[in-house]
C-alpha cells in the first residue's frame, strides 16, 4: 500500500442535500454547525452568569467556552476531514437538525425580548434576565462613543479632548448599566463587579451635572481614529443610529464573500450566517467590533490572492480596534509562509500607512492625549468582566484582585502561540484565526465579542478551498484511514 493519498476523493452515492449541502461538503464545514451552538451556549450561560451573579453559571459557560475552542481547532486540523470522511452523511443530518434549532432560537429570542419581558416584569431572576437581554438592545457605552467623537470630527473638533460618556448616553438612549465602570473613587473597594444599585446611584449623580464625568466611569474615546473616521461619510450623510452602519458594512462584508466563495458552497455560507445569532446579537447590542469584522473577514480572505485589498481591509482593521491588533502576527506569518518576504514587507507597508494616515493628525495634535487615549483599556484601572479565565475570580472560586496575574498569562500565551503558529502554519493555515484570539482568554477583561468573529471567517477561507481535495501530504495515514477512503472510493 501505498504512503500517498489521492488528492481528491471521489464522491459517492446521489447528491440528497441539494438546499444547504453538496455531495463532497469537507465534514470540518459541517462541524462549524455544531461549534457555533457550542459557542451560543458558552455565551448564554456566561451572560446569566454575569446577570444573576451565580458562581455555577460563571464556571459552566467558562467550560463551554474551552470546549468551542477544542471544536475549533478540531475544525482548524486538516486531517479531520480524513478522519470523518465517512460520516459525512450523518454529519450532514444533524448539522440540518441544528440548523433548524438555531433558526427556532433566533425568533424566540426575539418574542422573549420585545414581548415577554413587559410581562414578566416582577418574577425574579426570570426577570433580571429578560431586561438584561432588552437593555442589551440599546446603545453601549462604546456605541455612544463612537456616535460622539464622529459627529465631533464632523464639527471639526478632537475627539478625543471632548469626549463625554454621560452626555453621549442621554444624547444616544444608552442603558445606564450599559458603562464601563472603573475601581476608583466610590468604587475603589468594590470586587469582583459593582452591583446595578452601585451603578445607578453613581448614574443618577452624574447625570445632575452631564458636563462633568464621575471618575468612577470610563469616558475616554479608546480607539484608534479609524473607529470615527469610518461612520463618519455615513453619519454626515444623516443615518443617526450607528447599529445601521454597523449592518450596513456587515452586510457589506458578508456579501463580498458570498460572492467570492464557489458557487456550491454560497447557500452554506448564507445559512451559516442566517444563524450566526451572536453575530446578529452583536449588531443589536451596538458591539463597536462589528465594525471591525467586514475587515477582518476580507483580510483573510485575500491574504496571498488579492494583495492591496487584503492589506488595506487590514490596514483599516487594525486602525478601529485594538482586538485586530491580535490578529496581525498570525495574518503576516501566514502571508509570509505563502508568499515571501517581498509580499510581507509590501502588506507590512500598507498597513503601517494607513495606520499612520488616519492617526497622524491626532497624534501631531496632542500625542499624549491620543497615546493616553489608546492605552486606556490596558492602563486604566477596570473590573474583571468576561467568559474565559477571569470567571474563577469573578465567581468568587479565587479570590485575586489585580489583573497582573492574567496580564502575565496573557502575554506568555500570545507568545506561545506565535511561535507555535510559525513552526505549523504549513500544516495548521487556519488555527491562526483561532489562535490570534486565545490570549483573550486569559485576560483581565475576556469579553465575548472578542471570539464572535473566528467562525465565519475561518469558515469563509475554508469555503474557498476546494471542495474535495484533502491535503494528507504532511500527515501519517493510519491503515484504518486509509480503508475508510478506499470504501470511499
Amino acid at each position: 500500500m501505498k504512503n500517498t493519498m489521492p488528492a481528491k476523493i471521489p464522491s459517492s452515492g446521489a447528491n440528497r442535500w441539494p438546499i444547504i449541502f453538496h455531495e463532497n461538503t469537507k465534514p470540518r464545514i459541517l462541524l462549524f454547525f455544531f461549534a457555533i451552538i457550542i459557542q451560543l451556549f458558552a455565551a448564554a450561560i456566561s451572560g446569566v452568569g454575569f446577570s444573576l451573579n451565580r458562581q455555577f453559571y460563571w464556571l459552566a459557560g467558562t467550560a463551554l467556552w474551552i470546549l468551542w475552542f477544542a471544536m475549533m481547532f478540531i475544525i482548524a486540523a486538516p486531517k479531520t476531514d480524513v478522519i470523518l470522511w465517512n460520516y459525512r452523511n450523518h454529519l450532514k443530518k444533524v448539522a440540518l437538525a441544528l440548523f433548524g434549532i438555531l433558526m427556532t432560537l433566533g425568533v424566540f429570542e426575539l418574542v422573549m425580548a420585545f414581548f415577554l419581558a413587559p410581562v414578566f416584569q416582577n418574577s425574579g431572576d426570570f426577570a433580571t434576565l429578560l431586561e438584561q437581554m432588552r437593555h442589551g438592545f440599546q446603545y453601549n457605552d462604546g456605541t455612544a462613543l463612537e456616535q460622539q467623537a464622529t459627529e465631533n470630527f464632523l464639527k471639526g473638533e478632537n475627539p478625543y479632548a471632548h469626549a463625554n460618556l454621560i452626555e453621549a448616553m442621554l444624547k444616544y438612549d444608552g442603558s445606564f448599566d450599559r458603562v464601563t465602570p472603573l475601581r476608583t473613587g466610590r468604587l475603589a473597594d468594590v470586587f469582583p463587579y459593582p452591583t446595578q444599585e452601585q451603578l445607578k446611584q453613581i448614574w443618577d449623580t452624574a447625570i445632575q451635572d452631564p458636563s462633568w464625568v464621575p471618575s468612577e466611569i470610563e469616558s475616554r474615546v479608546c480607539y484608534p481614529a479609524g473607529f470615527f473616521l469610518i461612520p463618519a461619510p455615513f453619519v454626515a450623510a444623516g443615518i443617526t443610529d450607528m447599529r445601521i452602519i454597523y449592518f450596513i458594512f456587515v452586510i457589506a462584508g458578508l456579501t463580498y464573500a458570498v460572492w467570492k466563495v464557489p458557487k456550491k458552497n454560497k447557500f452554506i455560507l448564507i445559512a451559516f450566517a442566517v444563524i450566526s445569532l451572536e453575530l446578529w446579537n452583536s449588531l443589536a447590542d451596538g458591539e463597536t467590533g462589528s465594525i471591525v469584522f467586514p475587515f477582518l473577514l476580507i483580510a483573510w480572505m485575500g491574504l496571498g490572492k488579492n494583495r492591496w485589498t487584503s492589506a488595506i481591509a487590514m490596514g483599516l482593521a487594525v486602525t478601529t480596534k485594538q482586538t485586530a491588533w491580535f490578529y496581525l502576527p498570525f495574518y503576516l506569518i501566514l502571508l509570509w509562509h505563502r508568499t515571501g518576504l517581498k509580499s510581507l514587507i509590501f502588506t507590512g507597508a500598507v498597513i503601517v500607512m494607513v495606520f499612520i494616515l488616519t492617526n497622524a493628525y491626532y497624534i501631531v495634535l496632542d500625542p499624549g492625549l491620543w497615546l493616553t487615549s489608546i492605552l486606556s483599556p490596558m492602563k486604566d484601572p477596570m473590573f474583571p468582566i468576561g467568559v474565559g479565565l477571569v470567571n474563577i475570580t469573578t465567581s468568587g472560586l479565587v479570590n485575586i484582585k489585580s489583573p497582573l496575574p492574567f496580564t502575565i498569562l496573557e502575554i506568555l500565551t500570545f507568545i506561545v502561540v506565535i511561535i507555535w503558529y510559525i513552526r505549523n502554519c504549513a500544516r495548521y493555515p487556519l488555527a491562526g484565526v483561532l489562535i490570534s484570539v486565545l490570549p483573550l482568554f486569559f485576560a483581565w477583561r475576556s469579553l465575548w465579542s472578542y471570539f464572535f468573529y473566528v467562525p465565519m471567517i475561518m469558515l469563509t477561507c475554508m469555503l474557498l478551498e476546494s471542495d474535495t481535495d484533502l491535503d494528507t501530504a504532511n500527515y501519517k495515514i493510519t491503515p484504518n484511514v486509509h480503508k475508510a477512503i478506499e470504501n470511499v472510493s
